[in-house]
This record gives C-alpha cells, sequence and structure tokens, in this order.
C-alpha cells in the first residue's frame, strides 16, 4: 500500500501555484502588448493619380496616368509641388504648355523650403520654365525632357539638385542656375540644340 503524506502535498501545491500564477501573469502582459495584426502585412499607400493641374501639398507618390497642361495663363505654373517627400512618376506622358510668357510647367518651391523630390519619367514642352526649382534642396530629375522651352531646367537658390539621363533640347537655355544654388550635378544631363546656351549661371530671382 502507498501512504500519501497529505502535508507534503499542501507544501509542493503552495510552492507551485505562484509559479503557475507569474507564467500566467507574464502571457497575459505579453499578449497585451502585442500589436494588433491580422497577419497580412502592412502595404504602402497606392500613389495618387495625376491627369490635370494642380498643387501638390502632402508627401507621396503621384503618377501621371494622361497628357495634360495647355491651359495654363500668364504668371501662372502648372504643377506646384510645395510639400517634401514627394515622388511624381510621369509614366512617359507629356506636360504641353503654350509657351506663354512667365508660365512654368512643374515648379517645386516653398517659402519655407522643400526637400526630397524626384521627378522622373516625364515629357515638359513649351513653357517658359520647363521645370523650376526654388527653396529647394535633395533634387533629382531622371529620364525626363524638357524641350521647345525659353529654358529647360531653372533653379534658384537650391541645393543638392542632381540632373540625370535627361534631355535638355531646343529651348532657348538649357539650364539656369542662379549664383545662390549649390551642389548642382549636371554631368549626366543630356543636351541638344539649346540655342543660346546648354547650362549657364545667373543672377536669379530674388
Amino acid at each position: 500500500m502507498v501512504s500519501i503524506d497529505s502535508s507534503s502535498i499542501g507544501r509542493k501545491l503552495l510552492l507551485v501555484a505562484p509559479l503557475i500564477l507569474l507564467v500566467a501573469l507574464t502571457l497575459a502582459v505579453g499578449f497585451v502588448e502585442l500589436p494588433w495584426n491580422d497577419g497580412l502585412d502592412e502595404k504602402s499607400a497606392e500613389p495618387t493619380a495625376l491627369d490635370h493641374c494642380r498643387t501638390i501639398s502632402e508627401p507621396g507618390e503621384y503618377v501621371l496616368t494622361d497628357d495634360f497642361g495647355g491651359t495654363t495663363g500668364l504668371a501662372s505654373s502648372c504643377l506646384v509641388i510645395n510639400s517634401s517627400d514627394v515622388r511624381i512618376n510621369g509614366s512617359g506622358h507629356t506636360m504641353l504648355g503654350r509657351g506663354v510668357t512667365d508660365s512654368t510647367g512643374i515648379v517645386v518651391d516653398n517659402k519655407s523650403g522643400v526637400s526630397n523630390v524626384t521627378i522622373h519619367s516625364v515629357r515638359v514642352e513649351r513653357w517658359n520654365r520647363a521645370i523650376h526649382l526654388r527653396n529647394a534642396s535633395d533634387v533629382t530629375i531622371r529620364n525626363a525632357s524638357t524641350v521647345r522651352s525659353a529654358t529647360g531646367i531653372t533653379v534658384w537658390n537650391s541645393t543638392g539638385v542632381t540632373v540625370k539621363n535627361t534631355w535638355i533640347a531646343r529651348n532657348l537655355f538649357g539650364v539656369v542656375v542662379d549664383n545662390r544654388s549649390q551642389q548642382v550635378n549636371l554631368t549626366s544631363a543630356r543636351y541638344r540644340d539649346n540655342s543660346a546656351a546648354n547650362s549657364t549661371r545667373g543672377t536669379g530671382e530674388v
């Protein structure tokens, strides 16, 4: 016959019970701290479609879904970027102006500064200024075309600007950079048939 010592069992239960409680509390705390996850990875926001002239005031990726432009009047701009952290994907589309005085196809500008902007895969044609950068930093223009405008690209009071694999052709001036701008890299820009100059320095705007 097996003898059972009830006092010994009681002592063991007293030792084991706190351990069980500790484990339960640890699991509960771990469960509470875990973020809600339905098993799906969070997806990045879908790009915003662009099919008309507008102002971009929010960070994000924007994709041209059609050719547009043309209706911009005197001293106005078609696509105005005044937010940092913006990426413009032209998807091979054309922003076509009418050669109106003081008109701009794409302008990157904000008095307080704009940074981290990329413009690529777009043709900007027949504007006074095809692409105009002002008070901007860390801007990349690549795989684009700025053609048949008074100036293909203007850079005012900006730094860290890179233009690469971009055709700058049949403009009066290809690229004009003011004396306040620094670190403007044009080494891989592609020039053709710009009447006055491919690239030059100027005084810029106030």
